[in-house]
């Protein structure tokens, strides 16, 4: 590492932020918001004085690659990340106690001759909005007890280094979540320096720093021992970054690695401590191929796995039989995949194949443009046997019945068609693996005989509630409600949203689309339905 023996002190009338140290190559710097890595010191062509080389992290901050008038200073990674600046203008940070004091109360002996304008002054270059300027000299010893802190977030703090030995684990002893993103920090080390002195860290978030990995970081292991949970956001990480910094974390549970660079997962997986995992988030990387994903399906852990914001178009389990369960992903209950390419309906009923999948996110996927969001509901509900939440709401039974049903109705006609020729009765299972169970389930005796396409009816309609007569009220909420559900559970529901101070409401409800009378919905033991509640209709609520 080449190091620079130039140093900087502290003005008289203002705090830097950059200790008296020496600077070193690759360090970390931020200038007037921007971040960058200084990649060189010294004199520039014929200009006097001290210039700083660097590379910047967004490629449009700088003006050139690093050569200036003909000249190699650096080598910058884009052709305009590079730039000089005057020493005075970067900052090359704090230590993590520093930041810690400053940021939750600066009280500490060695900052109390500092004056109130230059603490204003502070509190507005680090972005310290929480800091409280107090009188040194009637200050509160108790206000300084940092070590019943348990929660420290500690993003864009301008934090570089450690600090003193053992000077954290006095300061912060019961600590249990940090959060560094986006600092100063270059170096997995820096970061196990601070964290092999908080002995009770559970969750750590290290996002947006620029930290590369190398082959033998399982050498920190023993300091991460407590951490389970790991946020890795924005780190240009692929996955080979990823395997390697798992090997510092033998007890993770949790790992989050949205918006890295991860296109294809390398296995195997069994040696890393992958295997311990419990919920996975994958947001917002490049996989586009359902192959990396089953990769992943020997995790015997996996609950929770977030693929949203990818480049996925189609879904897929290799199985004998196309109503055969996958073995993959044993324990995986909720699935997130909205914001993909899917464009397909073999797709979703893929995911039958999946033995304990309880929770599924499928939003702005291509397959969706065509239906109504009603109508794409109720066909997801009725393909995937064991769902119980669907984009965050969760489904009733009545709301199951009437999609399976409708679904089998649907598809009735080729179903009959394909009765007689088996090669097409099983291009029909592979595309509709559920059919059969629900054809056992409900029998197709019933159902009338159609060849003509049979739109699916939604048992859900969306209303909005209104009062008219009390203008301090909302002035309309929307809900879904079920045409089965009854009078009375739609008062509670009026109750609720309007809080009528304990007092029953009076509802009755105007048609979207007809006359504009207003009709009273005055059996409480009724259904919605009795009253031909559509899609649309108001509600009001009087008391």
């Amino acid at each position: 590492m080449i190091i620079y023996d130039i140093e900087t002190s502290f003005k008289s009338s203002s705090f830097s932020m950059v200790e008296d140290k020496k600077y070193e190559i690759g360090s970390r710097i931020e200038c007037d918001g921007d971040q960058g890595t200084l990649e060189y010191v010294g004199p520039v062509g014929d200009t006097k004085g001290q210039w700083l080389g660097i590379d910047w992290d967004d490629p449009t901050r700088g003006k050139h690659n690093g050569t200036y008038n003909g000249d190699k200073y650096f080598k910058a990674r884009h052709p305009t990340s590079g730039s000089f600046i005057r020493p005075g203008k970067a900052k090359f940070g704090i230590s993590c106690s520093q930041a810690i004091k400053i940021r939750y109360g600066l009280i500490n002996d060695e900052l109390a001759g500092i004056d109130r304008d230059t603490l204003m002054s502070l509190q507005k270059e680090i972005n310290a909005p929480f800091l409280e300027v107090v009188g040194f000299s009637k200050v509160n010893r108790k206000q300084s007890k940092f070590d019943q802190l348990k929660i420290i977030w500690l993003r864009e703090q301008c934090v570089s280094h450690a600090g003193d030995p053992g000077e954290l684990e006095v300061l912060c002893s019961n600590l249990e979540e940090l959060d560094i993103s986006r600092n100063l920090i270059n170096s997995w080390q820096i970061v196990a320096d601070i964290c092999c002195q908080l002995h009770s860290l559970v969750r750590l978030n290290v996002s947006e720093n620029y930290l590369p990995t190398e082959e033998n970081m399982e050498a920190l292991s023993n300091t991460f021992l407590t951490v389970k949970h790991l946020t890795m956001a924005r780190m240009k990480y692929n996955w080979c970054s990823i395997a390697r910094c798992m090997r510092m974390f033998p007890s993770l549970q949790e790992l989050s690695v949205s918006f890295n660079t991860v296109s294809d997962i390398q296995k195997p997986l069994e040696s890393d401590n992958l295997m311990k995992i419990r919920k996975l988030m994958l947001e917002g990387n490049l996989i586009s191929s359902w192959d990396e994903v089953l990769k992943l399906g020997s995790l015997p852990c996996l609950e929770y796995l977030n693929l949203n914001l990818n480049k996925i178009n189609k879904v897929s389990f290799p199985s004998v039989e196309p109503t055969a369960k996958t073995p993959a992903f044993s324990a995986l209950r909720q699935l997130h995949l909205s914001q993909n390419h899917i464009s397909e309906w073999q797709s979703v009923s893929e995911l039958e194949k999946l033995n304990n999948l309880e929770d599924l996110k499928f939003r702005e996927n291509p397959v969706l443009k065509d239906e109504n969001l009603e109508t794409a509901r109720q066909l997801i509900i009725a393909r995937i046997s064991k769902l119980r939440f669907l984009n965050g709401t969760e489904i009733m039974h009545d709301e199951r019945r009437g999609a399976e049903y409708d679904y089998l109705k649907l598809y009735l006609p080729k179903w009959t068609e394909t009765e007689k020729d088996p090669g097409k009765r099983n291009e029909f299972v592979i595309e509709h693996p559920r059919y059969p169970a629900l054809v056992a389930k409900y029998g197709i005796s019933d159902i009338p005989s159609t060849k003509a396409k049979v739109e699916m009816i939604s048992n859900v309609i969306t209303v909005e509630f209104v009062c008219p007569d009390h203008p301090n009220q909302p002035r309309g909420i929307k809900r879904k409600l079920l045409k089965d559900m009854e009078v009375q559970k739609v008062i509670g529901i009026a109750q609720r949203l309007f809080r009528t101070g304990g007092k029953i409401p009076i509802l009755s409800f105007i048609q979207q689309n007809l006359s504009k009378d207003e009709i009273p919905l005055d059996k409480p033991l009724q259904e919605l339905s009795y009253y031909s509640i559509q899609d649309g209709d108001q509600v009001l609520i009087r008391w």
